[in-house]
């Protein structure tokens, strides 16, 4: 089969398509036929060489992916939840001997991958499993009653946008921050009140509620300073260990999706959350696994709302 792969870490011209040998199905585990997988900020990191810590005992060629859609092509011993033919989205952490999504075959555990509705675009079910599950693990981590105010940064990317809406679900009340040109997007994905981004935004959300909101969620990175206009005791929720909140005042949450990745109740509602309309996934472009190199620099480049999808065609 072929993957989008690297040797070395660099830049996006490290990657090239490469030839594996076709991955079978243990027992407790599918393969799927690829049609399509993300490429995400996590898969940048990883082609960077800066996940090392967590690629320990691992051999290149190295192939990215956490999240990815297609067409069940075996089924191991045991695994009773989806059958061959059948279509699916899943999650992997690609830093695992298996390797990554971006490839035309991919072995999972049966957990992290869930049947679909028929007629569902795989191109845009592929996009759901990692920012959706994130977005699941945000709002239990903000446990937050109803009514209660919570400002999203970033709510116009891919991991924001989930937030705000299944916190608008949940019956919270959302706050976004926006640059003119997304101010649209917003009210379309749910925001109830926006601010304008950059450093007026606290002061803004302090106007509004001078003891400060309820939580915040870090979806845009923004870290410790954005956290002064959550209340006393309110909540705030980081996404990466690498930009940190710190504050004695706050009950500061991480969420890692790698925790989750074999969650299979997870995917199942997600799945469901994706098929009523309550996800809308936003595919930014489709490009051929070919084209991975254009991708890479595309995600870098950032701006983008929506993912990037790469397109596989494993032959039987």
């Amino acid at each position: 089969m072929r993957a989008s792969a690297f040797r070395a870490f660099g830049g996006p011209e490290v990657v090239h398509v490469v030839e594996l040998p076709r991955p079978r199905a243990a027992a407790g585990e599918v393969v799927v036929r690829v049609t399509a997988a993300t490429v995400n900020p996590t898969d940048l990191l990883m082609r960077a060489g800066k996940q090392l810590a967590m690629m320990t005992g691992l051999e290149p060629p190295f192939v990215a992916g956490m999240e990815f859609a297609g067409v069940v092509h075996e089924v191991g011993a045991g695994v009773t939840t989806c059958q061959v033919g059948q279509l699916v989205m899943g999650l992997i952490n690609p830093r695992r001997p298996e390797r990554g999504a971006h490839a035309e075959f991919v072995p999972a555990p049966a957990a992290s991958v869930v049947p679909l509705a028929e007629g569902v675009d795989p191109c845009a079910a592929a996009t759901v499993p990692m920012n959706g599950l994130t977005a699941l693990m945000v709002i239990e981590a903000l446990d937050l009653p109803l009514g209660a105010v919570v400002w999203v940064s970033g709510g116009a990317g891919a991991v924001g946008g989930y937030v705000m809406a299944l916190a608008k679900r949940a019956g919270l009340h959302v706050v976004a921050d926006a640059k003119d040109s997304d101010v649209d997007l917003l009210r379309h994905l749910g925001a109830d009140d926006i601010v304008a981004r950059g450093d007026v935004a606290c002061a803004r959300l302090r106007e509004r509620w001078p003891q400060g909101v309820d939580g915040f969620v870090d979806a845009a990175l923004l870290g410790t300073p954005a956290a002064a206009c959550v209340r006393d005791g309110g909540v705030a929720v980081t996404l990466r260990t690498a930009n940190p909140i710190v504050d004695a005042r706050l009950r500061v949450r991480h969420v890692s999706v790698t925790q989750r990745v074999h969650d299979g109740p997870g995917l199942q509602r997600l799945a469901q959350l994706f098929s009523d309309g309550t996800l809308k996934p936003r595919v930014a472009l489709r490009l051929p696994m070919e084209e991975a190199v254009q991708a890479h620099r595309l995600v870098e480049a950032g701006g983008l709302r929506g993912r990037v999808v790469l397109g596989f065609s494993g032959q039987d």
